[in-house]
Parts: structure tokens; sequence; C-alpha cells
């Protein structure tokens, strides 16, 4: 009668444990998955906010060709925008949100016509 008590125990162990790893296993694969999901978030998060930086330095050198950058801030992140050069123009953004940096760099050419400056972008990338 001893040995049936004994059986019945470690059956309940074993399954106790197997389904102890089977719950861990599957809480942290949820996890990782968040922050697979998170990581993209701020990825594109970052990339279009630093496109929009990226604009408003092309609006910027349109208005002055000796636009040499500046920072701007908003909700959620800044962004450092950085001019050189002369024609191409290289814009370096650097995009700060929270533990994020990322960094672009653009060069845009300029063209004059008449009084207007016209400014069309070259190249575009994470550097």
């Amino acid at each position: 009668m001893n040995s049936k008590g004994s059986i019945a125990l470690i059956s309940i162990l074993i399954i106790s444990a197997f389904t102890l790893i089977l719950a861990v296993y599957t809480a942290d694969s949820n996890i990782s998955t968040g922050y697979q999901y998170v990581n993209r978030y701020s990825g594109n998060d970052s990339y279009y906010s630093s496109e929009g930086c990226l604009e408003e330095a092309l609006i910027r050198i349109e208005a002055d060709t000796g636009f040499s950058g500046e920072t701007i801030t908003f909700t959620g992140g800044s962004c450092v925008i950085n001019v050189t050069g002369t024609d191409p123009k290289t814009i370096d953004i650097t995009f700060t949100q929270g533990d994020n940096i990322q960094n672009f760099r653009g060069e845009a050419d300029i063209t004059l016509n008449g009084h207007a400056v016209n400014t069309s972008l070259s190249t575009w990338s994470e550097i």
C-alpha cells in the first residue's frame, strides 16, 4: 500500500515539473515576442522621425544655404541636424528616443533657379 502512494506522489511531481517547464517556456517566448515588437516599432518610429528631421533640414537649406544645423526636440525624442559641404551638402541626423540612438546621413544637391534655391536628395541611409 505504501508503494502505491509513492508511485502516485512521484507521478504528480513529474507531471508538475513538466507543466512548470512548459509554462516557463511559453512565458519566455511571449516576452521575447513582445521585445521584438517593441524594437521593430521603435526602429520604424526612429526612421520616420529622422526622415522628418531631414525634411526640415532641406527646407532650412532652401531658405538659407548657409544653414549648418540645429537640435530639434519633440515629444518622445530629439534629433541633431549637422549640415556640411557646399554642393552636395551632407546632412547628418542623430535621432535619440529614450535609450535608442540612430544615425542617418543624406546628401542633397543644390540647384539655383534665379533667386530660388532647390534641393534634391541624392542619398539617404542609416550609418
